[in-house]
């Protein structure tokens, strides 16, 4: 996925001269699953995973405030067709930060399927590594620079997509997870969509793809083209007969 959809350099907006990271630490942040990626957190549903510095008052809120706007018009069910989970990236934060950002950000019917995550140092880095999410922290402005990114996970865990945090085409949040509910998520006319629509993990947004679009057209008309026939077949065998 392209990293201007996906970085997010959460600093200070007016810091000291000076580099407080290097390129090569810059480098890392970034959210790469690596193949078969997954995270078992226990789940009966989908999930939404987004990682947030509780302690944040820039920009996390705004990441946390987009998602659960986003699941909130979706159409699906908090606690039924999905769950959100928030895992906090800096072991610091003090306590009851998760729960002051959640009160603040997330309206009651999203609150209340949303599990709130304080993973220690060791903990985090088995996540994080799990998810091939890569972040840096700035000592110096005591900020961290980390991906604008939320993750679609089976309830088995398994990573099915990365979605960018901003600029996801409405509808994108619904699909990734009718997609990761195998069935179980979701409207007939939501998995039929799937069948047009391709994720184009570039760009990480649901695209129009044309071969799909002709695949189910043909199909359409292969299932049309028989029952027409074997309604001439059946017509014709009962005007022949005694």
């Amino acid at each position: 996925m392209t990293r201007a959809l996906l970085v997010l350099i959460v600093l200070l907006a007016a810091r000291p001269a000076g580099a407080a990271l290097t390129q090569a630490e810059l480098d890392r942040v970034a959210a790469a699953p690596p193949a078969g990626a997954a995270l078992d957190l226990g789940a009966a549903r989908p999930m939404v995973v987004v990682f947030v510095d509780f302690d944040c008052g820039e920009l996390c809120d705004a990441i946390l405030a987009q998602t659960a706007a986003e699941l909130l018009d979706s159409g699906l069910a908090p606690g039924r067709d999905f769950e959100l989970v928030a895992i906090g990236i800096d072991p610091r934060d003090p306590a009851g930060a998760a729960e002051r950002m959640a009160a603040a950000q997330l309206p009651p019917p999203i609150a209340a399927s949303t599990r709130l995550l304080r993973p220690d140092a060791r903990e985090l880095a088995r996540m994080t590594q799990a998810l091939g999410y890569g972040f840096a922290f700035d000592g110096e402005n005591d900020r961290f620079a980390h991906p604008a990114a939320r993750y679609v996970l089976t309830r088995e865990g398994a990573v099915t997509r990365v979605l960018p945090a901003f600029r996801a085409e409405p509808g994108d949040l619904r699909l990734a997870l009718v997609e990761a509910g195998a069935g179980r998520t979701g409207s007939l006319g939501d998995r039929l969509a799937l069948l047009c629509y391709g994720f184009d993990a570039a760009s990480g947004r649901y695209s129009l793809a044309i071969s799909r679009i002709l695949m189910v057209l043909m199909f359409g008309f292969g299932l049309a083209l028989a029952g027409f026939i074997a309604l001439l077949l059946r017509r014709e065998r009962k005007g022949g007969g005694p």
